[in-house]
């Protein structure tokens, strides 16, 4: 009895021990919060939080309330699987405007608005659009409401688009989509007939309710022009001026060479929809981005300089309404900012940018371009900058998603405020491992930087295999960041030590670094990946050389198939939407600026085509020899489904131990929770089917994909 006693008390201690352990069932249920948005005033913030059931195959998605002042947080609208509530914004600071969405109902997704001084009263819908909407802007002074639809050129109000939809849908009897330049396909879908369109509405206030007394207004009516941009625009390509008469969107090329070219200008547009846009740096044939109006009316972008580029640095402008003289800020700073915001008295601007693996808030002093680090760690974003100047703002980390923090500018003091308790609870049950920083010399005789996490529950004397993580872009970076896709935690919590390299072409190390890897796709960062392996695995004794696993997606996919034919490092490999062919990608991917510039120029002519071949994996396959999981989404139009049917053919052929998986539903990323679990139960698979070629290896790794 006494032995039977220990064995369950043993039993169950295991249990809690695994428990604890990150697994891929906790990262698709742990709970979601978006980054909240603050009240006029500053007093509260409202936000979004998501949680998936597994069991009901369904997302729950509703409004909690933070009381910043107070530090407390509140559920705002209540969970339902049969209804979700997203994008919540403040028409004044008692009056929460946002969208809802009824699943028993075939309508479409209207705004609707709860007064916080009288929540015994249900909400109230606002807006009785005929066509979906989104990307919603808001000027609380002017009552201005600015929002995009998809519309005609010729038919571009609401009203006109829904009959035009009508007709077309009673009368087209065909599916053909025709094309006579390019973009075709763009990110995960065909480009349509339809651009995005800003529209303009303003709202009234009477009897203690919002609501809307006249037609909104296309700003871009008849222009050909769309903004915000798609696919993947948001509504952080416009804004509307202070005063409400002005709105400044970013809209690229419409010409025939927008499929190889990044020019995208930032217009402004008079808000009474009287006038055209009128582009204000059209002089400049590269990328720009993230249009913001400062208290003063000043209109800030970001810029870039270098054609068909666009991982080049972006430039801070400030840009004058009346004089129309741009000037930039900061220019020899050696960073790359993407976010932008500025003081109430709009002397400072806020701007974050990646630096050594991070993601920090900058001051910058528009006056005399002084620049002050504010932050130092983990992953900044979503500034409000409060009536206070203090800085309202979301942090993330490998340890935990976006949580609201609240920073004191004239102190850099930092508080933490309070978590919704679900997700506070689940993060604190967790066993996470702590990333430490990792430097070597890598290639150039240049310093390289990266990430390293032991495996959780780590015991003295053990030994252990390595999970090999390699980034896409190329020019992306492992921050110090949460992601319900790549996330290293998962590796971490089966049993993995996980290695992370920031290799040459890495963004957040200077844009020398970031530029080095053009026409160097298979030498500096390869370099960087072996040598930052090695060093790895002479400073951590109790890792195991013989059981290295290297998963990558993107060009991390590519880089597993070139690994594949240029080392023998790796005992099993994973390549996620991952390149075959340098050469073949150029004629089937969508952004031809992307490979013009990584190998410069067109493979059409010969000359051209002997810098994708040299780097090309598609000609080195005689070589691999290594058991690789292959994945593919048959909605990726970055690199098509060819790419992977072509590894999948090249392993196969030379009976190379392999398996495909196909999502026909995901795009360039795996994102619906039953995909992913279903992602990281292939690798079970894969185990079983070699357990008895690689059984070391795999018996040690066999955790990472079950739930």
């Amino acid at each position: 009895m006494l032995i039977k006693s220990k064995l369950v008390f043993l039993a169950a201690s295991l249990m809690v021990v695994i428990a604890e352990k990150f697994t891929p069932s906790d990262l698709v249920q742990l709970p979601r919060p978006t980054a909240p948005t603050t009240s006029p005033n500053g007093a509260l913030a409202v936000y979004v939080q998501s949680a998936y059931n597994i069991s009901e195959a369904k997302s729950i998605r509703n409004l909690y309330l933070l009381n910043i002042k107070e530090n407390r947080v509140e559920e705002l609208t209540k969970p339902s699987l049969d209804t979700a509530d997203s994008d919540p914004f403040f028409l004044d600071d008692s009056h929460i405007a946002y969208f809802h969405h009824d699943a028993k109902s075939e309508g479409i997704d209207q705004l609707y608005v709860i007064d916080l001084d009288d929540r015994q009263k249900s909400s109230y819908r606002l807006t009785d659009f005929p066509i979906p909407f989104g990307n919603v802007k808001y000027n609380v002074k002017h009552k201005l409401l600015a929002f995009s639809a998809s519309v005609y050129n010729d038919d571009s109000t609401l009203e006109d688009t829904f009959e035009k939809d009508k007709q077309l849908k009673e009368s087209k009897k065909d599916t053909a989509l025709v094309f006579d330049e390019l973009m075709v396909r763009h990110w995960d879908d065909y480009v349509k007939e339809k651009k995005n369109n800003i529209f303009v509405v303003r709202l009234t206030f009477n009897d203690k309710k919002y609501q809307i007394d006249e037609k909104p207004i296309n700003l871009l009516k008849e222009t050909k022009l769309e903004s915000p941009g798609f696919p993947l625009g948001d509504a952080s390509d416009y804004d509307i001026s202070p005063d409400a008469t002005q709105l400044a969107f970013l809209s690229k090329i419409t010409s025939k060479d927008n499929a190889w070219q990044t020019s995208a200008h930032i217009y402004t547009v008079s808000t009474s929809g009287s006038e055209k846009p009128i582009a204000i740096n059209e002089d400049i044939p590269a990328a720009s981005s993230n249009p913001h109006y400062t208290s003063s009316g000043s209109l800030v972008y970001l810029q870039m300089f270098t054609p068909q580029y666009e991982s080049d640095r972006n430039r801070i402008v400030v840009y004058d309404p009346q004089t129309k003289d741009r000037k930039l800020i900061a220019e020899k700073w050696d960073s790359s900012p993407h976010e932008i915001t500025s003081s109430p008295d709009a002397k400072t601007l806020y701007v974050t940018a990646e630096q050594e693996g991070r993601n920090k808030i900058f001051a910058i002093n528009i006056e005399t371009e002084a620049i002050e680090t504010l932050t130092e760690e983990n992953y900044a974003t979503s500034l409000n900058v409060l009536p206070s100047g203090d800085i309202f703002y979301s942090v993330s980390s490998m340890k935990h998603p976006l949580l609201p923090h609240l920073l004191d500018v004239s102190t850099k003091k930092i508080k933490p405020l309070t978590v919704e308790p679900s997700l506070a609870k689940k993060l604190d049950s967790i066993d996470f491992s702590e990333p430490e920083d990792i430097r070597f010399v890598g290639a150039k005789d240049e310093q390289v930087h990266g990430w390293y996490l032991k495996p959780a529950g780590f015991e003295e004397g053990k030994k252990y295999p390595v999970a090999f993580l390699i980034h896409g872009g190329p020019q992306g970076a492992w921050d110090d960041n949460w992601s319900t896709r790549w996330n290293p935690q998962i590796f971490a919590g089966a049993g993995y030590a996980v290695v992370a390299i920031n290799f040459h072409g890495s963004t957040g190390y200077g844009q020398a670094f970031t530029d080095s890897i053009g026409n160097n796709w298979g030498s500096h960062p390869f370099y960087d990946l072996e040598t930052g392996l090695d060093y790895i695995l002479k400073k951590y004794t109790y890792l195991d050389a013989e059981r290295v696993a290297g998963l990558g997606a993107s060009y991390g996919g590519y880089m597993i198939n070139w690994i594949n034919g240029h080392s023998d490092k790796f005992k099993v490999l994973v390549n996620h939407d991952g390149t075959f062919s340098t050469t073949q990608v150029y004629y089937t991917t969508d952004e031809l600026y992307f490979p013009e510039k990584e190998f410069a120029g067109s493979p059409i002519h010969p000359e051209g085509r002997d810098n994708y071949e040299k780097f090309s994996p598609a000609n080195y396959v005689q070589n691999w020899k290594t058991p690789t999981l292959v994945i593919h989404g048959g909605h990726d139009f970055r690199l098509t489904l060819g790419e992977s049917l072509s590894t999948f053919t090249a392993l196969q052929r030379q009976g190379v131990p392999s398996r495909l998986v196909y999502f026909p539903d995901e795009s360039h990323w795996v994102l619906k929770p039953a995909n992913s679990l279903r992602w990281h139960k292939e690798g079970n698979n894969l185990v079983m089917i070699y357990q008895n070629v690689y059984m070391k290896l795999m018996a040690s790794c066999i955790y990472i994909f079950c739930c």
